[in-house]
């Protein structure tokens, strides 16, 4: 249990770094946007190729098909259910895109990454790749484009564009996959350089997010009915729809509890970072990534408690 809280918590010490220096005002005006270009346009791309090319080889990504083709259904599912709660909810449209990407992708990588190391050591990391690789993918074309559609520029056209889904994050997951499937090694100094630039997503990310989270500052705001309904999609909806998944193709083992411990993450960091980047709801996304993280305190520590009941 206490592996959870301090993975959580050492997440929430660099909200609270950038939430204090910019309610400090310690970095300039503009910062936060300046920064999450930064991620989206560079750190993201270099942590997909990376990412990809040192957890997959061409014999692991063929033994992983049915790995990838539970996490692109638990994608669909979890989609098709956002999309029809927030339709009953009734929200405008740039929160209701922010509801719908934000019910649909969790934070796989920035949060279950070092949750599962810490629970299952390195043996569970190529697995965790397999529901990654999905989620980056669907992730940084299709979300991208939603959010991109939903900018609030006079005259931008609607839906999905070429131009929204061949994004820099969506350029890197695809050169990964090439590097992979044609056998390719990045030369040392190419990859250490890109190594270097992916470590920056993470950090950025936190402390742009603490930053928006700043509407905070004078404590938690009423949560509404559309705000709770999310926290019941991550923490009740994603993990039982992964758990029907999984008995259905039969998965058992470390894929099993993998897949299904990344299934409890809290909202995908990387919506709070676009949203900042393309004008679309920042504060209302920043609030489902901050109260979903803090509620992870709890439940991130019982689900490994399960889990490990169930090992």
């Amino acid at each position: 249990m206490w592996s959870g809280l301090e993975s959580v918590g050492v997440i929430f010490l660099i909200f609270a770094a950038g939430y204090f220096l910019h309610i400090k005002r310690i970095w300039p005006d503009g910062t936060p946007g300046g920064l999450s270009s930064v991620v989206v346009k560079l750190a993201a791309p270099c942590l997909a190729i990376t990412s990809i090319t040192e957890g997959y080889d061409r014999e692991m990504l063929a033994r992983s098909l049915i790995l990838l083709a539970i996490a692109a259904l638990h994608i669909i599912i979890l989609l098709v259910l956002g999309k029809l709660s927030s339709r009953a909810l009734k929200l405008s449209s740039g929160k209701r895109t922010i509801y719908e990407v934000s019910f649909t992708f969790s934070n796989v990588i920035f949060i279950g990454l070092p949750i599962n190391q810490i629970v299952f050591g390195d043996v569970g990391v190529p697995f965790l790749f397999a529901y990654y690789i999905v989620i980056l993918a669907c992730f940084w074309s299709f979300g991208v484009a939603q959010i991109a559609a939903a900018a609030p520029t006079p005259g931008s056209p609607s839906g999905i564009r070429i131009k929204n889904i061949m994004n820099p994050g969506f350029v890197g997951v695809l050169i990964g996959y090439a590097l992979v499937q044609i056998g390719v090694g990045l030369p040392s100094v190419l990859d250490t350089a890109l190594g270097y630039l992916a470590n920056l997503t993470v950090p950025l990310s936190l402390l742009i997010i603490g930053a928006n989270l700043t509407i905070f500052a004078k404590g938690i705001p009423r949560v509404t009915k559309d705000e709770v309904m999310i926290m019941v999609a991550k923490f009740v909806i994603s993990p039982l729809v992964m758990l029907g998944l999984l008995k259905l193709f039969g998965i058992t083992g470390m894929p099993f509890y993998v897949f299904l411990l990344s299934s409890t993450m809290p909202c995908h960091m990387q919506a709070s970072i676009l949203a900042q980047h393309y004008g679309v709801e920042p504060a209302y996304a920043s609030k489902l990534v901050g109260l979903s993280t803090l509620l992870s305190i709890i439940t991130i520590p019982c689900y490994v408690a399960l889990i490990h009941h169930m090992m």
